[in-house]
């Protein structure tokens, strides 16, 4: 059952770890939860079993002060619009304060205040608003997504090269169910004070590491091909991604080889009271798709 008898609300419920976070509240046993999007048709089924699913948009403050009325526990999703997030996300911040909430939550970057990823800046000015807003505060700095390895590893497969520029450096991948289980159990914690916590998976892989397993997991061979940030970028953005994509993917990559993502802790498994997937186990649950 939950801990806590507060109303929570969810932002962007209506997005792949919304949608995993709202499953993960109603199996908490939590029945006060409010769910926001820009499309309240696609939530039909949560509201159905008690989800109150309203309507807000990040660019609308109105509509945000609107939704989240009623609210004690605010949980920010970071938006994809890249370039416009930190005013989006002031809009919700500043509806959080204006209707009297108790914490607001936020779902950040690993290391968002330091990481060389190229739109990190808007994750370190959000939590700054965060922290100013005079609200309690945890905010979630999530590590890279597994799930995010399927296709890069599917090309791989196919084409017998895994290409990237992370050198001999380790990134600790996280699911994004375990992150939405660790979002979930954070809006249900009892525990009063601001938390800043580093969300990451349960060991540290290099690309040399994944070519290897995935090329035993497979019967294939693959083989690591490092790359300068530089060519990556170029590769993708030849590949048919949008040049500030291809940017920030390869920033990821030097992040990988600086050590910025190599984190491993117990911050997430303590927050969900169970073990996390790691990424071996999430390509054997995926063999099919990625040698589809």
């Amino acid at each position: 059952m939950s801990t806590i008898s507060e109303t929570v609300l969810v932002t962007g419920a209506s997005g792949h770890l919304g949608k995993i976070i709202l499953e993960e509240l109603l199996k908490r046993g939590h029945n006060k939860i409010i769910a926001t999007t820009r499309k309240p048709e696609s939530l039909q089924d949560f509201a159905t079993r008690g989800v109150t699913v309203r309507k807000a948009s990040f660019d609308d403050p109105a509509s945000l002060v609107a939704a989240f009325q009623g609210a004690d526990r605010v949980l920010i999703i970071s938006t994809d619009n890249i370039g416009n997030r930190i005013e989006e996300h002031k809009n919700a911040v500043d509806a959080a304060v204006n209707i009297g909430a108790k914490r607001i939550l936020y779902t950040s970057l690993t290391k968002a205040d330091e990481v060389p990823v190229t739109f990190a800046f808007e994750h370190e000015g959000t939590e700054e608003k965060i922290k100013q807003s005079g609200l309690a505060y945890t905010i979630l700095r999530n590590n890279m997504y597994s799930d995010y390895l399927i296709p890069k590893l599917q090309h791989a497969i196919a084409s017998g090269s895994l290409y990237g520029s992370g050198g001999v450096g380790a990134c600790a991948y996280v699911s994004r169910t375990d992150c939405a289980k660790a979002a979930a159990a954070a809006l249900l914690s009892p525990e009063a004070g601001n938390k800043i916590l580093e969300i990451g998976g349960p060991k540290a892989w290099t690309y040399a590491e994944l070519a290897k397993f995935t090329s035993e997991l497979v019967n294939k061979p693959i083989s690591y091909v490092d790359l300068p940030a530089e060519e990556l970028s170029k590769a993708l953005v030849g590949a048919g991604v949008p040049k500030p994509m291809a940017d920030a993917l390869a920033s990821f990559d030097v992040s990988i080889r600086e050590g910025y993502l190599k984190e491993v802790n117990s911050s997430a498994k303590d927050l969900i009271g169970e073990s996390l997937q790691d990424v071996s186990a999430l390509l054997k649950e995926n063999r099919t798709a990625l040698v589809s």
